[in-house]
């Protein structure tokens, strides 16, 4: 009978190593051990310990669905002592099509669903408690249920805490963040949090985002916002670069493709220009913060091609938190708005950039708002004679922000 040593309880990436490897071996569920190796056994291997049949593998190769593992990921956060097998099982009849996920009549999978169910109830409870409370960072406390929610939720609380150290006192002990590592305390002593199960909520659920006071914490709680749909097609979050204090913003309308494929703001065409712009108008993008409306390109697939759509009032409206806190934390002096979208978006009302563009206005927050194009625009000019006309307008009004900021 195999035998499979995990490293801790939380060792998810173990239990799907020795899945793979037993499932093409099709060893079934109930000739498996699994067993935690003890802390004072620290020189136990991990993995498959008892040799396989020395038989070439049953199957080349299988898929699961990522619904499956989802709902796998959720169990392994819960404290049922047969959760490895169980696990294992969910795996065994998926591959060979005894039942399916959805068959209200298999006992694994109804069972599975109601744990997972419990472990989304403790994270928003777990969540909400570390939102909300107004104790000091290193005096948390959570009366823990049975499982690892907490654990598993460790990158929320830094996140939420804005990579300050802190400390949970749990029922079963200890787990702390020192401002460079976790410490998951017992009985996970020394495991590595990279190989627990990922929470069983999106890491933005839940997040207080005003309350985070650090704004490397906001663009990495964003890389992981899946809010709108747009989110599920875009390659990456695209947040926002530059100074962390800088004295001159521009916000831009969304992700272009390139800026979706290397994750950063304004890298494309429009962005060279932009740079150019900057440069000619005696502005040094290093001193500045640039940002985009929306965090992720929306498109359509013409022929191969990705084609940018106009982001809808649904995408602004849920970009808004991550837009919101980069002006609460960066408290620009002056913020340049690139386009209607972006001004629009900002002002809180339709924008007809011809009637507004290089007029100073005063934003709700007390800041200099300056509405002017979007450095695309410059790009779709029908002539030679027209880019040259517009490129020249938009560095006057660089050059004109540049004055204001200097005033």
């Amino acid at each position: 009978m195999p035998t499979v040593v995990l490293a801790h309880c939380l060792d998810f990436v173990t239990w799907r190593n020795a899945t793979r490897t037993l499932i093409l071996h099709d060893i079934a569920a109930e000739e498996i051990t699994w067993r935690v190796r003890a802390p004072a056994d620290a020189a136990t291997q991990t993995g498959i310990l008892s040799p396989l049949p020395p038989d070439t593998p049953t199957r080349s190769a299988f898929g699961v669905p990522r619904a499956v593992m989802r709902l796998i990921e959720d169990v392994m956060q819960t404290g049922a002592p047969d959760r490895f097998a169980l696990a294992y099982r969910l795996v065994q009849r998926q591959v060979t099509g005894v039942a399916h996920p959805s068959g209200d009549d298999d006992t694994d999978f109804t069972r599975a669903r109601h744990l997972a169910q419990e472990v989304c109830e403790q994270t928003r409870a777990f969540r909400a408690h570390i939102a909300t409370s107004h104790t000091p960072a290193d005096a948390l406390s959570w009366d823990a249920p049975s499982g690892f929610v907490a654990q598993c939720n460790a990158r929320f609380v830094t996140l939420q805490l804005s990579f300050h150290p802190w400390r949970l006192e749990m029922p079963g002990g200890t787990m702390q963040w020192d401002g460079t590592s976790l410490q998951p305390g017992d009985p996970l002593h020394d495991a590595d949090p990279a190989s627990f199960p990922t929470p069983a909520l999106p890491l933005v659920e839940g997040m207080d985002i005003d309350r985070i006071t650090a704004l490397p914490a906001v663009a990495e709680t964003a890389r992981s916002c899946l809010v709108c749909a747009m989110a599920h097609h875009a390659t990456q979050t695209v947040f926002g670069e530059g100074e962390a204090t800088a004295p001159l913003m521009f916000v831009g309308e969304q992700p272009g493709d390139q800026e979706d494929r290397i994750g950063r703001p304004f890298v494309g065409p429009a962005g060279q220009l932009f740079d150019r712009a900057l440069q000619e108008a005696g502005i040094a993008r290093d001193h500045v913060y640039v940002t985009n409306t929306v965090k992720h390109f929306k498109f359509f697939n013409r022929n191969g091609r990705r084609i940018h759509q106009k982001a809808g009032v649904e995408e602004i409206r849920a970009c808004a938190p991550w837009l919101h806190a980069e002006r609460r934390l960066i408290r620009p002096r002056l913020l340049v708005m690139l386009g209607a979208t972006a001004a629009s978006a900002i002002l809180q009302r339709p924008v007809v950039i011809g009637r507004e563009r290089s007029h100073p206005i005063t934003l709700d927050d007390g800041t200099c708002g300056l509405v002017t194009v979007h450095p695309s625009f410059l790009l779709r000019q029908p002539t030679e004679e027209a880019r040259t006309r517009e490129y020249q307008r938009f560095v006057e009004d660089l050059r004109l922000a540049g004055r204001l900021i200097a005033a």
